[in-house]
């Protein structure tokens, strides 16, 4: 079988010596929290940002997963940035009118409604997300160094490193969702779908703070960039997936399985040609719990175009090492993914969704989910 010398042993793992990941995001789903803890991670909080849904919404998905999984007693979860660094709703606009309005607007969109309300869930209020995630970069920089994965707006980080600017050289690193390079074409060319999905939206809403994150000192920076656009649903997947439950009523009338039905119908999997999106932050959640799905990437050099009155503000640059600028415009150094194993990716997505989770916080331990 292609996964076997990836899949974990469903022999006892505990929590004290997995490796850690700190996640902040703008929206959560399965994968995105469990591709990491399937790998062994240790997951040291969660913040939900502002970007392509509201904080509270972020909050609310974030805080309904957790609970789902069982998850809460060991999984912190935090409320990070509410708004970008610089970009307001107006100046959005305002530069969209100036240089063409991208399809998805997130949260920033005139029509966008909150799902969710405050009293809707619990969080650990008396913390900001960039202090927690300080917090935890400190506490383990000399036994366990903390990965940070921003698959949403980089707001967060940027924040955490203007309060304490040692957090890239003593964290493991950084994991984005976003650094598209090279679209044009797609944009020009392509139907509302793939327009949209050649959009950086994560960094379109917040360039400074992109910017700002990129060029710091990490140890490694990992962009999931173009590959993502080609991790996408298919009708075997989804096939694989209600076949393992034993059938869609299966998903649909057992409340532990309701994160895979939200999967399966956030994927369209009845219509897939129109309408799916890929699995972006998926994607990257996956390559962090497992780098060897990784086939082909390359280092470079690279910088977000903080300028407003350009066409390309929020856009991310890359250069070879030996053409990138050495003055003016700070460049930061990034491992740009071209390549993953696909078919891994999908056979370990069925893995993930049907383990059972809900005596990892008390034992360490996963099992298959057997209802």
């Amino acid at each position: 079988m292609k996964i076997k010398y990836l899949l974990l042993s469903l022999a006892p793992r505990f929590i004290a010596s997995a490796k850690k990941v700190f996640i902040d995001n703008d929206g959560l789903d399965a994968l995105q929290l469990l591709y990491p803890l399937y790998g062994g991670y240790e997951i040291v909080g969660i913040s939900m940002s502002f970007g392509s849904v509201s904080a509270v919404d972020g909050l609310g998905q974030a805080y309904d997963l957790l609970v789902n999984y069982n998850l809460s007693s060991c999984i912190p979860l935090y409320l990070g940035a509410e708004q970008p660094l610089m970009q307001t709703n107006e100046t959005f606009h305002i530069h969209n009118q100036l240089f063409g309005a991208p399809v998805w607007e997130g949260a920033f969109a005139s029509s966008y409604r909150n799902s969710y309300n405050w009293s809707d869930f619990t969080y650990k209020n008396e913390t900001p997300g960039a202090v927690a995630l300080i917090e935890a970069v400190r506490k383990y920089k000399d036994t366990d160094p903390v990965a940070i994965f921003a698959a949403g707006m980089m707001t967060t980080v940027a924040q955490a490193l203007s309060i304490y600017p040692r957090l890239a050289e003593e964290a493991a690193g950084l994991y984005i969702m976003g650094g598209y390079i090279d679209t044009q074409y797609a944009q020009a060319t392509g139907n509302s779908l793939e327009v949209d999905i050649n959009t950086d939206i994560n960094l379109i809403q917040d360039p400074e703070g992109a910017q700002i994150t990129l060029t710091a000192p990490w140890k490694k920076i990992v962009i999931g960039g173009n590959f993502t656009n080609y991790i996408t649903p298919s009708q075997e997947i989804f096939d694989r997936i209600i076949d393992r439950a034993g059938g869609m009523s299966v998903i649909e009338n057992t409340p532990y399985l309701g994160p895979v039905q939200t999967f399966i119908y956030d994927g369209n999997y009845t219509d897939i040609q129109s309408e799916a999106l890929p699995y972006w932050d998926d994607a990257v959640a996956a390559i962090i719990g497992f780098p060897n799905l990784i086939l082909d990437s390359l280092d470079v050099k690279c910088a977000v175009d903080t300028a407003f009155y350009s066409p390309f503000y929020g856009n991310l640059r890359v250069w070879g090492e030996q053409f990138a600028p050495t003055s003016g415009i700070k460049t930061g150094n990034g491992t740009f993914i071209n390549a993953i194993q696909k078919d891994v990716f999908y056979d370990l997505m069925v893995e993930v969704l049907f383990t059972d989770w809900r005596q990892y916080c008390h034992t360490g331990k996963i099992f298959p989910y057997e209802e």
